[in-house]
């Protein structure tokens, strides 16, 4: 899988955040680390769920600095969330029935999504934020 790196053009320039973002990166490539060397299933699963569960405080903190500053696309950035939340229920399924059924192709994808939506949508709030 190719490596996911959080750069210079992912900052939002809140430091927090980019570090999260920086570190669920981090993350999602040691998962995918763990399958490509055919880890057992305990041990992905374990990783996995540490991952979501950080992704999951990260999109609280989020959307709390988002409330903060009256972001207008608030309810449309949560469901975002929303989204990438259930595609992470339904990966850490799969991997509950045997880390196989995961394939770095769908963790790619899953980090693909992430960095877009830092792309996207994190640095649109960030210039709201800043303008502000």
């Amino acid at each position: 899988m190719q490596q996911l790196q959080f750069d210079d053009s992912l900052h939002t320039g809140f430091a927090s955040i980019d570090e999260q973002h920086r570190l669920f990166l981090d993350m999602l490539s040691e998962l995918s680390s763990q399958i490509e060397a055919g880890q057992h299933r305990q041990g992905v699963l374990d990783a996995f769920q540490g991952m979501r569960m950080y992704a999951e405080g990260h999109f609280d903190d989020e959307e709390a600095l988002m409330q903060s500053r009256d972001y207008p696309q608030l309810v449309a950035h949560k469901r975002l969330h929303e989204t990438f939340r259930a595609m992470v229920a339904e990966l850490e399924g799969r991997i509950g029935e045997g880390p196989g059924l995961v394939s770095l192709e769908t963790l790619e994808f899953l980090g693909a999504w992430f960095i877009g939506h830092i792309r996207n949508e994190d640095l649109r709030f960030a210039a709201f934020a800043h303008a502000k």
